[in-house]
């Protein structure tokens, strides 16, 4: 055969076409020793590659594979044709090799190795045929023949990878499900999460959620490099860490580096079974930080606004009650006297205070000071009527995203 008359072994609709005469009588005999170069082969891969000896695959289960390769490859050379799939003992291994852990790079030099025994075989028969002119002339399609087989195992070692990826991940996220939902109460429940999300059961644990998803792959990565483990669940708008603390180290000082991070961070609980409490705070913290705001909002720090943030319509009414005519005003007045009001409080009462923050007189300061008491019905002597302020403010803060209106 000359190279103008050469021909692919597979067209480009999968088809297998006639090989070459000069190797089909050759892969006749070849294939009558099938037996024997199957149990060379099989040493050859155990001497080789160490992967074959830990337990994921058998030597019955090795020799198999071996056997319908090595089969199916002579076959295709001899020319003869084939019932079903011409391809299914690749297949059939990749899948198998995938579903059994074994690497890839391992699949692939097997392979490689009864390639080289099957060429080797050829090359041995074409001698004592005194045919080994003929053979080189079909040495490409031998060669793309076996490469043909090469790319179909690995093709099938990688769409039963991506099926058990997927099927993991569905895994995954149902345990985390169960435990944000209460299931990790039980006992089994619990011990099985551990187990299937490589967390321990029983440990320092907070939650972690963030405001959208975009920051889930960077605050993974983060914590990765710290040494910190963690399980992620995608809800809606939100991506929630159950995060293991095996030390001290300050969480949020870690991911401070994550831009535009908006986060809320439970208390730590001890343990897989708390997670679904430790997620509702961790909730009510993000949701106590101000729009517009980014960091990681914890939850101890922010106690105040979670209160309000869970009891909306009451703060709302608190709101109404504690600013009263305030919120009557026009605009410019009533952000004026708002003002006064938050910074007075912020200094701890003083007018002194609060006019060099303001770049005012503190007779200013006060001239507002009574006219917020007017406008609102309350006194700067009150305490309680200092807390409600102080609540009715944070509300506006923390529940008002606009307030110019």
């Amino acid at each position: 055969m000359t190279q103008a008359q050469y021909s692919p072994p597979v067209n480009l609709t999968g088809q297998m076409r006639q090989p070459p005469e000069q190797v089909t009588a050759l892969a006749v005999k070849v294939l009558a020793d099938l037996e024997v170069m199957t149990d060379r082969l099989v040493e050859a891969i155990l001497a080789e590659d160490p992967s074959y000896g830990l337990g994921r695959t058998t030597r019955e289960d090795l020799r198999r594979s071996c056997h319908d390769n090595l089969e199916r490859i002579l076959q295709s050379l001899t020319g003869e044709p084939s019932s079903g799939d011409v391809f299914d003992a690749p297949h059939a291994t990749g899948h198998r090799r995938a579903e059994q852990g074994m690497p890839l790079e391992s699949v692939l030099h097997a392979y490689r190795l009864g390639h080289r025994g099957i060429w080797d075989a050829l090359v041995a028969q074409a001698r004592d045929e005194g045919a080994l002119e003929g053979l080189v002339e079909a040495a490409s399609y031998v060669w793309e023949l076996v490469d043909s087989f090469s790319s179909e195992v690995a093709r099938a070692f990688r769409e039963t990878e991506r099926v058990l990826h997927r099927r993991d991940d569905r895994r995954r996220d149902a345990l985390v499900d169960a435990l944000l939902d209460g299931q990790g109460r039980s006992r089994a429940v619990a011990a099985d999460a551990a187990a299937g999300l490589d967390l321990p059961e029983h440990g320092r644990y907070v939650v972690l959620v963030l405001d959208g998803t975009e920051a889930g792959r960077p605050v993974a990565d983060a914590l990765s490099v710290r040494g910190v483990r963690a399980a992620w669940r995608t809800r809606a708008d939100r991506e929630i860490g159950l995060v293991h603390l095996t030390s001290d180290a300050d969480l949020a000082k870690s991911l401070e580096h994550v831009a535009g991070l908006r986060a809320g961070l439970s208390p730590i609980v001890t343990g897989l079974a708390q997670v679904d409490g430790a997620h509702r705070l961790a909730e009510t913290a993000l949701r106590a930080l101000p729009p517009g705001a980014s960091g990681i909002s914890e939850l101890d720090a922010r106690l105040p606004g979670a209160l309000l943030v869970t009891a909306p319509d009451l703060a709302a009414r608190l709101v109404a009650r504690a600013l009263g005519g305030l919120l009557a005003l026009d605009p410019e007045e009533r952000d004026v006297l708002l003002l006064t009001l938050a910074t007075w409080l912020d200094t701890g009462g003083s007018a002194g205070q609060t006019a060099t923050r303001l770049f005012c007189h503190r007779n200013t300061v006060l001239n507002r000071l009574r006219r917020v008491e007017s406008l609102t019905g309350r006194s700067l002597e009150r305490v309680d009527h200092l807390v409600e302020w102080s609540l009715a403010l944070l509300a506006r803060e923390v529940l008002v995203p606009d307030t110019s209106a």
